[in-house]
């Protein structure tokens, strides 16, 4: 159920009424069943993780009640599979048929989207970082005035690698700044953004500051990502798309059983669903 639960992200405001209530069909589910739901609903508050696990709840007595009316038992075959977890599985591989994604829609995806299907752009990279917090903006403009220095005395006759090793702060001064081969996600955002955006190899003219201060910047080496072929991922593409249409199915599938049943306590807003259009 939770796996099924995480899929929809279907929006279940809770009624607070003087009293906790919520039925779904006239079958209520009690405040501590809802608390013994919530340790599979970790959230960064109380109350979200109990909307969280009423909502799980309300899905659940949904699907079983559609099993029970059609006849659907399920027999567990996984160790930690219950009854009505195999219930619920057979009644899903049973009313929610999805298509399956044909090479067409794959290819037209891959044409759509080729950015994502291209490996990652490496560049090689030194610097030099003069420190500054993010909300201290007299030491930013020190760090700032510091950095301008440094680029001066880089024009002049000082070697990179001393400057790196006299006045950063980065572990990579032992090293000359080197910070060796970088891919995306690697570093910061802030960071990554602006670095991958030099084209050119040598030192950057402008620094590039990130939340940790200002960084002088030296791009070694870069190596640009190549596109990948249709064939390569061929079979990633279809993957997605077949749980993105499963996961939309699925979706419409409990507001259809929402919009049947009578439930006391929550609103699932079906009304807009697509059934209905």
């Amino acid at each position: 159920m939770k796996q099924i639960n995480s899929a929809l992200n279907i929006k279940i405001p809770v009624v607070v009424d003087n009293a906790f209530s919520i039925k779904v069909n006239g079958v209520e589910i009690s405040e501590s069943e809802v608390g013994a739901e919530m340790q599979y609903h970790p959230s960064e508050s109380k109350e979200k993780a109990f909307y969280s696990a009423a909502r799980a709840l309300v899905i659940r007595a949904l699907l079983l009640q559609k099993a029970a009316e059609l006849g659907i038992q399920g027999d567990a075959t996984e160790p930690s599979e219950t009854g009505d977890e195999a219930a619920i599985k057979l009644l899903l591989e049973q009313e929610v048929i999805t298509p399956e994604a044909n090479d067409h829609a794959c290819r037209h995806y891959f044409d759509s989207n080729r950015d994502k299907f291209k490996t990652s752009d490496l560049v090689e990279v030194s610097h030099i970082l003069i420190p500054a917090a993010p909300d201290d903006v007299k030491g930013r403009r020190k760090a700032r005035e510091q950095v301008d220095e440094l680029l001066l005395q880089l024009e002049q006759s000082s070697t990179f690698e001393s400057l790196a090793e006299a006045y950063s702060v980065c572990p990579s001064k032992k090293e000359g700044g080197h910070l060796g081969q970088l891919s995306r996600g690697q570093t910061v955002d802030e960071f990554e953004r602006q670095v991958f955006a030099l084209v050119e190899t040598g030192i950057a003219k402008k620094p590039i500051e990130s939340r940790y201060g200002f960084h002088i910047v030296r791009i070694d080496q870069r190596a640009e990502g190549k596109y990948l072929e249709y064939s390569v991922v061929k079979q990633r593409i279809a993957d997605y798309l077949q749980d993105k249409v499963r996961h939309k199915a699925l979706s419409q599938y409990i507001e259809f059983l929402g919009m049947e049943a009578e439930i006391k306590g929550f609103d699932l807003n079906v009304s807009d669903s697509p059934l209905l259009q």
